[in-house]
């Protein structure tokens, strides 16, 4: 009898605005940022929350410390591998450029999309994820499997969000930074897409664009969850400390495109999925393989 998954809980922090003025001279002094000490490529001056820093940093500066990372997915059954360089300049460059406040919050969660020297080299991940797949819904499949094998972590509540460049560079993210990521992806993929924000569970998903019997309550976005290899459009997971999510989400809308047409296969395996987890009794050979199958095909444990 397959167990009941659970599915990571994790914050999503919005700095409030106000703050202390600081003015930082970060010229090779050592940042702690994600769980590794960096160095810095620059002096930067910053403001209270919400005022942007200035730092200079060339190309020599950035493409520093490079590291070819391979990223595993999985599309229908099929594994593969997408490669991404990554710059420890690259890194230490967004690790001195602290999120800034917003009273909207939608534009507090844009700028880690929006940031112009890590798009320089996110964009380059979308065209080898074109490159791997020939048909634009495998592009989606592998872009979201991509993001969901990513490991997971936790931190402290208060911990600020990281850039989707830092979750490349140190290959681990929690709700928000994976969904960050996933949501930067697949707009320069084309499609329409939002981040989903559950205040109660403190949770964060990704919404893609889809027809509207696919998508996820009044949202108008198909459910993708981020932190665990799950099939898009399931939303029946428990969340630790949280339990099911049954909240109604904020939406903020990252870009509008494409609807993703395809995804009624997810559909129609996540319902299969649940119905057979929702057995109380053991599975027979067949039902246990058609579980098997499912998990196998979404790149999911089992």
């Amino acid at each position: 009898m397959p167990g009941e998954r659970t599915r990571a809980r994790s914050r999503t922090q919005r700095i409030p605005p106000g703050g202390v003025i600081a003015v930082l001279v970060i010229i090779g002094i050592a940042v702690v940022w994600g769980g590794e000490i960096s160095s810095s490529v620059g002096a930067l001056v910053a403001g209270p929350p919400g005022t942007p820093g200035s730092l200079q940093a060339t190309a020599e500066d950035l493409e520093t410390g490079q590291k070819t990372i391979n990223y595993p997915y999985v599309v229908r059954g099929k594994p593969g591998m997408i490669r991404f360089d990554a710059y420890r300049g690259v890194n230490d460059y967004l690790s001195t450029k602290y999120p800034a406040s917003y009273d909207d919050e939608r534009e507090y969660w844009l700028q880690f999309v929006d940031e112009s020297i890590q798009g320089r080299y996110l964009k380059d991940l979308a065209r080898s994820i074109r490159a791997a797949e020939e048909k634009p819904d495998d592009q989606v499949r592998a872009a979201i499997s991509m993001v969901q094998q990513i490991p997971y972590i936790d931190y402290p509540f208060d911990t600020l969000a990281k850039y989707p460049y830092h979750v490349l560079y140190h290959q681990n993210g929690d709700c928000d930074e994976k969904s960050l990521l996933l949501a930067y992806l697949l707009r320069e993929l084309g499609y329409g897409v939002a981040v989903l924000r559950f205040e109660q569970e403190q949770h964060m998903v990704v919404g893609i664009r889809a027809p509207a019997r696919y998508c996820y309550g009044k949202t108008g976005y198909a459910f993708i969850e981020t932190t665990v290899p799950a099939i898009p459009t399931d939303a029946g997971g428990d969340y630790a400390g949280a339990g099911r999510l049954r909240s109604a989400p904020e939406v903020f809308v990252v870009a509008d495109g494409d609807s993703f047409e395809g995804i009624w296969r997810e559909h129609t395996d996540a319902a299969e999925w649940n119905r057979i987890r929702g057995m109380d009794s053991a599975l027979d050979q067949y039902t246990y393989g058609r579980y098997r199958n499912l998990a196998q095909w979404h790149g999911m444990p089992y």
